[in-house]
C-alpha cells in the first residue's frame, strides 16, 4: 500500500533496498522540480506554452508511459518481495496478489488517461484541418518575450455555422467579431444581426463591383448579411482559385460593416458547440426566463426552465439559438452571454480533465486560419483575454435599423465601442446569482397543451432557418420599424451624425431580473 503511494518506500526493507532508494530519490527530485515550476514564474502560463509544443507533448507522453510502467512494476516487486519474506501461502498469498493488482490498476488508470490526453493534444496541435493558417509567416509576430509587441489590436471573426440536412444551403447562423487589445486582453465583442440588409463590400473586391449599391442579389427583404455566403457559393466563377468563396465574401461584408480589417477567423459548426459544452461538463448559470426548445415552423418540444440550471450542450445550444417568443436582438444577447459564460466556466483544471473529448469536438467541428506555428502566441493572448474580459456590443435596432442600416454611423459606433471597452474594468460574471428555482439539470419537457407561449416581437412569423433562410426577424409593425429607424438614425437628414451613444448594459435583456 505504501509503495503505491510513495514509489520505492516498500522496497527499502527488502533485498531490493537499493532499487527502493533510487526510486525514492527520483520521487524527491520530481517533487523539487514541481515545486520550482509552481513557485518560479507563472505556472499556468508556462504550462500552457509548453502544451503548444508538439515535441514537448510527445516527450511528456513517453515519460508518462515509462513512469506509469515503472510505478506499476515496483508495486508488483514489493508484493513479491514481502510475500516471500513473510512466507505467505495459500489464500493469504492470493489475497496479497489481489491487493497488488488493485493498486496497479489504481496507478495505471490515471497514467493511461494522461497518455491518452497527451496523444490527443499533440494530434490536435498538428491538425491542418483545424489550424489552417500555415506557419504564421503572414503575420508580423515579434520574437522575444511578447509576440504581440508590434500588434496593437487583433480582430477575429467568429462564425457559428448551421449546415444541417434540413437547411437550404450553408449560412452563418451567428456572426461575431472579437476586437482584442493585445497588451491588456480587453476585448470588445461585437454581434452582427444576421438580418442586416444591403451590406456593402470593400472597394476593389469582386463583391463591391457586383453590388455597388449594396448586396441585393436575392430580392426585397432577402438580402441579409448571412445570405452573402450562399451568393458567393452560387457564383464560384467570380472567385477563381478560392476554395472558400462563401467565407471570403462574408469576411468582406463584416469588414465593411464594422470598418475593421479581420486578421483571423474561427468557425464552429453548431453541433460542435454542443459537443464542446458537453466536453466541459456543462454550463452552470441562472436562466432568466422560460426558453422554448423548437418553435417557428416546427412545434415546441419543451422548455429550458428559469432559475439556476446546469445546461448540457443540447440545452446550452438552444438557449443561444431559440427564436420563439423573442427576436434576433434578444437572441444575440443570449449568444453573447453564452460565449462569456463558457469562457468563465472553462478553468484550466476543467480543460485539463476534458482534453480527449475537447480534442474530438474541436477536430470534427472547428476550422480556423490560426497558424499552428504560432500557437504559443495565441495561448499567451488567450490568457490575457481571460484576465482582461469581454465587453459586449451587440448591434441592435437602437444602434442602427437592420432594414436600412446607416453604415457611416455604424463605423463611428464601432470605434467608440472599442474606446469604451478600454475604459472598462473586467466585466462582472454573466452566470447570474443563485436564485430560487430548479437545481437539477435542465430537462426537455412537453409543453402543456393549454399553455401558450408569451407573444414576442416576432410572434407569428417563421424564423429564417425554418423558411429556407428567408428573413423574418423584422420589427413586428410599421410603427415599431419607424421607431427603431428613428432611434438608430439620429443623424438622418443632418450633414453630420452626432457622437455615438454606447449602451452601458447591453446584455440586460437576457440577464436574470430584467423587466421590460
Amino acid at each position: 500500500m505504501l509503495t503505491s503511494l510513495l514509489p520505492g518506500a516498500g522496497l527499502v526493507t527488502t533485498r531490493l533496498r537499493r532499487l527502493g532508494v533510487v526510486l525514492l530519490a527520483a520521487v524527491l527530485l520530481a517533487l523539487v522540480a514541481v515545486a520550482a515550476f509552481l513557485l518560479l514564474g507563472d505556472p499556468l502560463r508556462n504550462g500552457m506554452m509548453m502544451a503548444t509544443d508538439r515535441g514537448v507533448l510527445i516527450g511528456a507522453m513517453l515519460a508518462a508511459g515509462v513512469v506509469g510502467l515503472v510505478w506499476a512494476l515496483q508495486i508488483v516487486l514489493a508484493n513479491l518481495a514481502h510475500s516471500t519474506r513473510e512466507r505467505l501461502q495459500g489464500a493469504k498469498r492470493y489475497l496479497a496478489l489481489a491487493l497488488a493488482a488493485l493498486m496497479v490498476v489504481a496507478v495505471a488508470v490515471p497514467f493511461g488517461r494522461g497518455v491518452q490526453s497527451l496523444w490527443a493534444l499533440q494530434g490536435l496541435i498538428g491538425s491542418e484541418s483545424v489550424f489552417g493558417g500555415g506557419d504564421g509567416g503572414d503575420h508580423p509576430f515579434t520574437s522575444g518575450k511578447d509576440p504581440w509587441a508590434s500588434t496593437e489590436r487583433l480582430n477575429v471573426m467568429l462564425l457559428g455555422q448551421d449546415a444541417g440536412a434540413d437547411r437550404t444551403g450553408t449560412r452563418p447562423d451567428t456572426i461575431m467579431v472579437a476586437s482584442i487589445d493585445t497588451a491588456t486582453g480587453q476585448t470588445a465583442l461585437f454581434s452582427i444581426p444576421r438580418n442586416l440588409e444591403n451590406v456593402e463590400f470593400p472597394d476593389g473586391t469582386v463583391a463591391a463591383e457586383t453590388f455597388p449599391d449594396g448586396f441585393d442579389y436575392f430580392g426585397q427583404d432577402q438580402n441579409l448579411i448571412n445570405a452573402v455566403w450562399t451568393w458567393a457559393e452560387d457564383r464560384r466563377d467570380l472567385f477563381p482559385n478560392d476554395p472558400e468563396p462563401g467565407l471570403t465574401a462574408t469576411q468582406w461584408a463584416v469588414e465593411e460593416t464594422l470598418g475593421l480589417e479581420m486578421d483571423y477567423y474561427a468557425m464552429v459548426n453548431l453541433q460542435g458547440f454542443e459537443d464542446l459544452v458537453d466536453a466541459l461538463g456543462g454550463v452552470d448559470m441562472v436562466v432568466e426566463r422560460r426558453i422554448p426548445i423548437g418553435g417557428g415552423a416546427a412545434e415546441i418540444d419543451g422548455y429550458i426552465e428559469p432559475g439556476q440550471q446546469k445546461l448540457d450542450g443540447f440545452h446550452a445550444l438552444w438557449y443561444a439559438r431559440s427564436r420563439e417568443g423573442s427576436n434576433d436582438f434578444n437572441r444575440m444577447c443570449r449568444q453573447q452571454r453564452m460565449v462569456r459564460a463558457v469562457t468563465e466556466e472553462a478553468d484550466p483544471t476543467t480543460l485539463a480533465l476534458s482534453i480527449p473529448r475537447l480534442v474530438n469536438a474541436t477536430e470534427e467541428n472547428i476550422v480556423t486560419d490560426i497558424p499552428v506555428g504560432n500557437l504559443d502566441a495565441f495561448v499567451n493572448l488567450a490568457l490575457r483575454v481571460k484576465d482582461g474580459g469581454f465587453t459586449s456590443y451587440p448591434i441592435t435596432q437602437d444602434v442602427t435599423f437592420s432594414g436600412d442600416p446607416d453604415f457611416d454611423y455604424l463605423e463611428q459606433w464601432v470605434d467608440a465601442s472599442i474606446e469604451d471597452s478600454m475604459t472598462q474594468d473586467a466585466p462582472e460574471s454573466v452566470l447570474g446569482e443563485t436564485e430560487p428555482g430548479s437545481t437539477a439539470p435542465a430537462e426537455t419537457g412537453t409543453a402543456p397543451d393549454e399553455e401558450e407561449q408569451t407573444p414576442g416581437p416576432d410572434e407569428g412569423s417563421a424564423s429564417a432557418e425554418d423558411t429556407e433562410d428567408a428573413p423574418s426577424e423584422e420589427p413586428s409593425s410599421d410603427a415599431e420599424a419607424s421607431t427603431a429607424e428613428e432611434s438608430a438614425d439620429p443623424g438622418a437628414g443632418e450633414e453630420s451624425s452626432p457622437a455615438p451613444e454606447i449602451e452601458k448594459d447591453p446584455l440586460k435583456s437576457c440577464l436574470p431580473g430584467y423587466e421590460e
